[in-house]
């Protein structure tokens, strides 16, 4: 009896321990015509919300870099975005972003 006690113990803090480990999330990117990107992370996975951190970089045409971040709870079939602008589009536009998001139930 005493084994079958704790065989269910580990078992339920084996699974309350891996419900909140960061897990990586698809996100799509997309560039408006030099002057910024826009890229974002959607909840398509299940039915409970989640909370993702993403990181947004973009890079001009010259080189320099542009951060972007966002943080929250995305809700089931809900999605976040995040933006990153160029200083001066006409001159040294934007021509490349990418994004990191970490999410967790």
């Amino acid at each position: 009896m005493k084994s079958l006690i704790k065989i269910i113990s580990f078992l339920i803090i084996s699974f309350s321990a891996s419900a909140f480990n960061w897990f990586p999330v698809q996100s799509y990117c997309q560039l408006n015509q030099g002057q910024g990107a826009s890229c974002q992370v959607c909840n398509w996975q299940g039915y409970r919300p989640i909370f993702c951190r993403m990181n947004v970089v973009g890079r001009s045409s010259y080189g320099a870099f542009f951060n972007g971040f966002q943080q929250g709870w995305i809700y089931p079939g809900q999605c976040i975005n995040c933006f990153v602008r160029a200083n001066n589009p006409y001159y040294d536009p934007l021509v490349f972003a990418n994004a990191n998001a970490q999410c967790r139930f």
